[in-house]
């Protein structure tokens, strides 16, 4: 393709665009039509970048427009959303995106996910998918099958099968913190808490927790883990020994275990073979 052809291909998929965008109107575009190296932007009533879309190709459907090897960008008050995928549907009416294949987003703060397919609601600032998840920040990394969040990663709900990673970034040689759970995991990042549900498993180098639910609290500005509430059936195994209690509060800074409600320990003698019970 020539480069005028080009300029001239990527100037009737603007005012295309437009015409849809209800910026201006003209004749509606023809479905079928292929774009090559193409550029989209649009703009809020202020006059400030809202979104743009650049891509290899674009078909031109009656509501969709069809995208191969896509970038994108959401511009809001205070972040910018950074996204990829090899394939994209972006909805005319609505401004909705569909990703598929090698999906990667990315924030301002440094958020960055990785996903198969999502979608990309415009209207309710929300991004969600059903597929298999990996998302991380700094030395946090989480895995989930299924995820719904707002665009800027505040509230993020992820459905199931999860497992968190968290390294020390300042004793780098401790084995990180891991934390799984059947799901879901609800991570409300403005009050720095995140809430595990169903056979929660809390590891570190102390030792090993399950409970029915585990709420995490995090300084959200030095990334630091303050605590961990255990609830429900929490079993702690140190060493051969293993604690019962109905909670426990494990203290990150002071690295001990508060427990609560009756506690029980079965300890192991390391020396013989009698076991103690302290109740």
């Amino acid at each position: 393709m020539t480069k005028k052809k080009s300029i001239l291909n990527r100037l009737i998929l603007i005012v295309c665009f437009l015409s849809f965008s209800r910026i201006v109107y003209c004749q509606a575009p023809v479905s079928g039509q292929k774009i090559n190296d193409f550029y989209l932007s649009n703009y809020k009533a202020d006059g400030t970048r809202d979104w743009e879309i650049e891509g290899e190709k674009a078909v031109l459907g009656e509501d969709t427009v069809n995208i191969d090897t896509m970038q994108a960008k959401y511009y809001s008050e205070d972040d910018t959303l950074s996204m990829k995928s090899q394939k994209a549907t972006l909805n005319k009416s609505n401004h909705n995106i569909h990703l598929e294949n090698d999906v990667h987003i990315e924030n301002k703060d440094g958020i960055q996910l990785e996903t198969n397919s999502l979608d990309w609601k415009k209207k309710e600032n929300k991004v969600e998918t059903d597929d298999w998840v990996d998302a991380q920040r700094q030395d946090l990394k989480i895995v989930a099958k299924g995820l719904n969040a707002d665009t800027k990663f505040k509230n993020v709900n992820f459905e199931k099968n999860v497992e968190m990673t968290l390294n020390d970034k300042e004793n780098m040689h401790k084995k990180p913190t891991t934390i799984i759970c059947d799901g879901p995991l609800d991570i409300e990042y403005t009050v720095g808490r995140a809430i595990f549900l169903n056979n929660v498993i809390f590891e570190n180098e102390e030792g090993k927790m399950f409970a029915d639910k585990a709420t995490v609290f995090f300084d959200t500005k030095e990334k630091k883990l303050l605590k961990v509430v255990a609830e429900g059936d929490v079993k702690i195994i140190k060493d051969e020994n293993v604690t019962f209690a109905n909670k426990a509060t494990y203290l990150g800074k002071e690295e001990r275990i508060v427990l609560e409600g009756t506690p029980r320990i079965i300890y192991f003698p390391q020396d013989n073979e009698e076991t103690a019970f302290l109740q």
